[in-house]
């Protein structure tokens, strides 16, 4: 009896020691894959914040070159301000509150395909999407935002887009190169010296090229925001608003959730422009 009974106490030890290692495999897999999954997506964002994505970053916009491209912001019928730059840029696309985008792209993080308006929207705080565009919390804009189906423009339901001109240059006096209607934040710096206008607009509404379009090339070449001369003659921001002031226009007073329209001069209109009017969002 006592052999028997030392043979039975072994073998339930035996068995009860398997169970145990059995359930420590069966959590340890999971575990481990679990560990594996994270690990993976951790070394897939680094790689794509700090540029280690090879093929992404080919072609240009390279490290070590300097593009420009101007930009702007229509809402009905008249441009927001050109907004400040945001906290240290780490990558190398940025402004100058000059109505540019620079790009110069410090690392790969910001060079080929990786150039894109996601970069800068992050920036300076903008977002635009096809339901709405909501510009920097900071003043003068405070956060202003213009929705789709909620936000009008005199009355008028309005759309997002984004038109592109290759040439700034020539965008006063050339149709657009291609209008986007959604994955704004997709668009890619293609070439340097090129022009983007982020409208909410009626449909069918004929969408201006951005006002540093024309200037581009002075102020590229100076790389710095344009110092006016003659405040009499120049566009002008008002104190406390979002809005740019066309040379020879009274600026609005008049507000709300619906934009009014206005009619602009027709001697005072900026020559990269379709002669827009200015009113307060």
């Amino acid at each position: 009896m006592g052999k028997a009974s030392t043979a039975k106490k072994v073998a339930r030890a035996a068995k009860a020691g398997g169970k145990k290692s059995g359930t420590q495999r069966q959590l340890g897999f999971p575990a481990a894959i679990a560990l594996v999954v994270v690990l993976g997506l951790s070394l897939v964002t680094y790689a794509r914040t700090s540029g280690r994505l090879g093929s992404d970053a080919k072609g240009h916009p390279r490290v070590g070159e300097h593009w420009h491209a101007a930009y702007g912001v229509w809402v009905c019928d008249h441009w927001i301000a050109n907004m400040p730059d945001g906290p240290t840029d780490t990558l190398g696309i940025h402004t100058h509150e000059d109505g540019l985008v620079h790009i110069h792209p410090f690392n790969n993080g910001a060079a080929g395909k990786q150039a894109t308006f996601a970069r800068f929207f992050e920036q300076v705080s903008l977002k635009v999407t096809p339901s709405e565009i909501k510009l920097p919390k900071a003043s003068p804009f405070k956060g202003r935002t213009y929705e789709v189906g909620k936000t009008t423009c005199n009355g008028k339901p309005a759309v997002i887009t984004a038109t592109h001109w290759k040439s700034a240059v020539t965008a006063g006096t050339t149709k657009p190169t291609k209008t986007f209607t959604k994955d704004f934040s997709k668009i890619r710096f293609s070439e340097d010296l090129g022009a983007y206008t982020f409208a909410f607009a009626p449909k069918g509404t004929k969408i201006p090229p951005p006002p540093g379009a024309s200037d581009i090339l002075t102020n590229a070449t100076s790389d710095a925001s344009p110092q006016p001369t003659d405040t009499s003659a120049t566009d002008t921001t008002v104190a406390g608003s979002d809005t740019t002031i066309v040379a020879g226009t009274t600026p609005p007073t008049n507000g709300g959730s619906t934009v009014p329209a206005t009619t602009a001069p027709a001697t005072t209109a900026p020559a990269a422009t379709t002669a827009p009017a200015t009113t307060t969002p």
